[in-house]
């Protein structure tokens, strides 16, 4: 079979669309099943985001995001503005072993079968995953597609590889140190199956040369910087507190982000309840997650909202979020662990101080330019002691806009993808000529 004229790359999500964290809202492209339910997927997906930024910078390559579905009953297929194509494939829960212990992960047949039919034309394989090689999904197709494959593999890390040798340090029962022992040496194995692999903080570089010895590269996140800028002017800023009744002369701290353990968003609003009695603060908090994460932090956030000195906004995009960062003086992020996050390129887009946990690669670049406020992941009286400072007006140095945008805006960070997708296309397929 000969190759297709234009090199197409097939980036696979290892999870579903997160139905749970919008249950009452249709995604963005949807279709309705012959039962009346809904099936559909939200253009914000970073390799939707990832795709149509490499698509402006360059026509020389086609881009799909092929995502399975635990809800499709058949492919579904979507092309966007941009060119880019996302398809839902159906697909089932299976269990695997990922080490020795069996974990539940999705699968899907018609995925693989589809991947079969188009492995001798001229593709990359781009596989995705926040953790590393913790989704069963992309170790099976590593497993079925590596021994004899026809196409370059790409891993692009979403920022939080661990190696399970880093892991046998910490303290865990007997049979959790065998189960790593076991993940180790399969993950020695499958890994030589890729070409290249890219991760965002330095943290996660050094994991992954833990267990890899091939090509490594630093590829971070983006976002725009010609949307997320300075807020105009303090009357623009003004009457956004205004709209959200946020009293004059407060510190406006903001944090967004899924409502996940990981976020910590819950650590943080009892850390400002302790400091409930000042009158000079209000802190905002946006994202969604499922029920029950959503109802523990409107639990929390109720005593300062009675107080009149927090907003728990639900999760919103464009200029609604920008609004959000405009009307606020400090960035919060105090995860415990991030692979950018990009909340916190927004937040510096926007010229605004930071005051973050020291992961991700944010937070690298920050240190060496001497710019934020850096709390430990778990010493919560730090947090304290930090934000008390800030309101004392010790605001944290903010990174030069241009450094930044250097770094994190979209058509920069494309193009530093589109070398390596043409170093790959060159080294696979040269003998075509």
């Amino acid at each position: 079979m000969g190759y297709t004229n234009k090199p197409k790359i097939i980036s696979i999500m290892p999870h579903g669309p997160a139905y749970h964290f919008s249950p009452n809202k249709k995604p963005d492209v949807y279709w309705e099943k012959s039962n009346g339910s809904l099936v559909g997927f939200w253009t914000r997906e970073w390799l939707d985001l990832l795709g149509d930024a490499v698509l402006k910078e360059t026509d020389q390559y086609d881009w799909e995001v092929w995502q399975p579905d635990l809800r499709a009953d058949k492919i579904y297929a979507k092309t966007l503005e941009t060119g880019l194509t996302h398809c839902l494939f159906p697909a089932e829960e299976n269990i695997f072993r990922i080490g020795i212990r069996a974990q539940k992960g999705i699968f899907s047949k018609p995925m693989i079968s589809r991947l079969k039919e188009l492995q001798h034309n001229k593709i990359i394989l781009l596989l995705y995953n926040t953790y590393g090689f913790r989704a069963p999904f992309n170790n099976e197709i590593l497993k079925i597609f590596g021994p004899e494959k026809h196409f370059p593999i790409f891993f692009r890390g979403g920022g939080q590889f661990k190696a399970p040798l880093s892991e046998m340090l910490e303290l865990h029962r007997p049979l959790t140190y065998l189960d790593l022992i076991v993940e180790h040496y399969r993950l020695k194995k499958l890994i030589l199956y890729v070409d290249v692999i890219s991760e965002q903080s330095e943290l996660a570089l050094k994991e992954v040369a833990k267990v890899y010895n091939g090509r490594i590269e630093k590829l971070t996140m983006g976002c725009d910087f010609n949307f997320w800028v300075l807020v105009p002017s303090m009357e623009i800023k003004k009457s956004i507190r205004d709209r959200f009744n946020i009293p004059k002369e407060h510190t406006v701290f903001f944090a967004s982000g899924n409502f996940v353990p990981l976020k910590q968003m819950d650590k943080l609003l009892k850390v400002f309840q302790e400091i409930q009695d000042r009158n000079d603060f209000f802190i905002i908090i946006a994202g969604h997650g499922d029920e029950t994460n959503t109802n523990m932090l409107s639990t929390l956030v109720a005593p300062l909202l009675k107080r009149r000195k927090a907003l728990l906004h639900p999760y919103i995009t464009g200029e609604g979020l920008r609004d959000l960062y405009w009307a606020s003086d400090v960035y919060v992020s105090v995860s415990t662990n991030e692979g950018g996050p990009a909340s916190v390129m927004k937040a510096i887009a926007c010229g605004l101080p930071i005051l973050s946990t020291p992961v991700g690669e944010t937070a690298d670049r920050m240190k060496k330019y001497g710019c934020g406020r850096f709390i430990p992941v778990n010493n919560y009286s730090e947090w304290t002691t930090a934000i008390l400072e800030i309101l004392d007006n010790k605001t944290p140095n903010i990174l030069d806009i241009e450094i930044a945008r250097d770094a994190y805006d979209w058509p920069n960070v494309a193009r530093r993808f589109i070398h390596v997708f043409d170093d790959l296309i060159t080294a696979y397929y040269r003998m075509e000529h």
